[in-house]
């Protein structure tokens, strides 16, 4: 009761007494966020601090309804009026939080009026000064324009070495020559707007020969632009190789090679060189890792005796790993031609071209089952192929088509014997005489008596 009577009583002295002159001074500063989109929420504080503890004070928060809607307030009641006292022996400063929703794109500004508050030690009055706060609130296309464009590097290097040409922000393309026996190299990359962002730098491994990097940067604006290294390791002795006209070398270097899940890794020996290789107990097949002129590393399978190498792709599907092979068996009532699943193309029987089922011919690498698999399209499914059971099913159907042959070959001569009993029946009715009509008696008594007068 008695800090209520005391606050009321420093607002009845500034009241009455307002020329009083005070050489304590306070300040009421407005902060939010300078730009807002619109339909977004903004943050608002009102902060009144003084050089001396303060006992008690009042403000008002002005705001513009048409541009902001008040969603939460820590004021006494919940508004934007604050009137509030501090218990012995007063406070140096407090601050209020306000939420608003904006609702239109413009310039809005916040500002206070009605504001007083006195010291805590002798009730006097602070003297205050307050600022104003403006808010631009735009459309998020209005922030999308103002987002910097800027995606240029400021500097480039792999460290240690030398790039050729030397770096210019507007020169995209550049190469390095490392060591042989290189494995990795640093790549960095400084953008010249701290807003955009580079992808692409860091530690990267290198294999024998060519390697290519792309360095991305990507503007605040989204816009992006790409930088190449392309990395040299000298290979004093690569191991070159042509697969389908095309050019590859062989890879070295064990952790350029991509994962073979179910294969165990080994070592092979080509051209007196121990090279890194895969191997598989089930399927039988070696592999190893062929780099293209662009620095693509693929595995592709080794045939020591032929001294050949073939692309290896498998067919990864609920659990079950395929590597398809190559058939030249006909599948009765099944057309055969290429498709395609999960990137890779394979030999495939249709039923028909609309069928939703498929079956290739392959090997389960983590099995060794070879022979057909029937391949789900719709539900992306794989299951061993039962001839068994399309035998059984096909010998059924033929059964079935004798017995309707039959049954209607039965039905055909029954209508024959029909027709041909019917037609027999209608010759026998027009053989048969007409009946003559019975001559009344006295008609015919008459004709007698004048046949036996004329014989007469």
């Amino acid at each position: 009761m008695k800090r209520i009577k005391k606050f009321f009583m420093a607002m009845l002295i500034g009241l009455l007494f307002p020329c009083i002159v005070n050489a304590a001074s306070g300040s009421i500063n407005i902060a939010s966020s300078s730009t807002v989109v619109v339909g977004n929420k903004v943050t608002v504080t009102v902060t009144i601090s003084s050089g001396t503890k303060m006992g008690s004070w009042q403000m008002s928060l002005n705001y513009d309804k048409s541009y902001l809607q008040l969603t939460n307030s820590t004021a006494r009641d919940g508004g934007t009026f604050m009137i509030d006292y501090a218990e012995d022996p007063g406070v140096l400063k407090k601050t209020y939080t306000f939420t608003f929703k904006t609702l239109k794109s413009g310039t809005t500004k916040l500002s206070v009026d009605g504001y007083r508050a006195y010291v805590s030690s002798d009730l006097s009055a602070l003297s205050l000064s307050a600022n104003t706060k403006q808010i631009r609130i735009i459309t998020q296309a209005e922030l999308e324009a103002s987002y910097s464009k800027n995606n240029n590097l400021s500097a480039l290097e792999v460290e240690g070495f030398t790039l050729t040409p030397e770096f210019k922000t507007d020169i995209l393309e550049y190469s390095v020559v490392v060591p042989e026996n290189t494995k990795e190299v640093n790549i960095k990359a400084t953008v010249q707007d701290k807003r955009a962002s580079v992808n692409g730098i860091g530690t990267q491994a290198v294999n024998p020969g060519a390697n290519k990097f792309s360095v991305i940067v990507r503007a605040q604006s989204g816009a992006e632009k790409t930088y190449v290294i392309n990395v040299e390791v000298k290979d004093e002795n690569p191991i070159n190789v042509t697969v389908n006209g095309k050019n590859y070398t062989v890879v070295k270097i064990k952790e350029n090679l991509p994962a073979a899940s179910l294969y165990t890794e080994t070592t092979i020996n080509i051209n007196g060189f121990e090279i890194p290789a895969y191997k598989n107990d089930n399927t039988n097949l070696v592999l190893v890792g062929l780099k293209d002129e662009e620095g693509n590393i693929s595995l592709y399978i080794y045939n020591k005796d032929k001294n050949e190498y073939q692309e290896y792709n498998e067919i990864g599907v609920n659990k079950i790993t395929i590597y398809p092979l190559t058939s030249n068996e006909e599948i009765k009532g099944y057309k055969k031609d290429t498709i395609t699943i999960n990137g890779v193309k394979v030999d495939g029987y249709y039923y028909t071209k609309d069928s939703d089922y498929v079956i290739i011919y392959g090997i389960n690498v983590e099995t060794g089952d070879k022979g057909f698999y029937m391949y789900d399209k719709k539900m992306q499914s794989l299951i061993k192929y039962n001839d068994e059971y399309i035998i059984d099913l096909n010998k059924k159907i033929e059964l079935y088509t004798y017995i309707i042959i039959g049954f209607s070959g039965v039905f055909i001569l029954m209508i024959i014997i029909m027709i041909v009993l019917a037609k027999k029946k209608s010759g026998k009715k027009k053989k048969q005489k007409p009946i003559e009509k019975e001559i009344p008696k006295k008609e015919e008594e008459s004709k007698l008596d004048k046949n036996t007068i004329i014989e007469k």
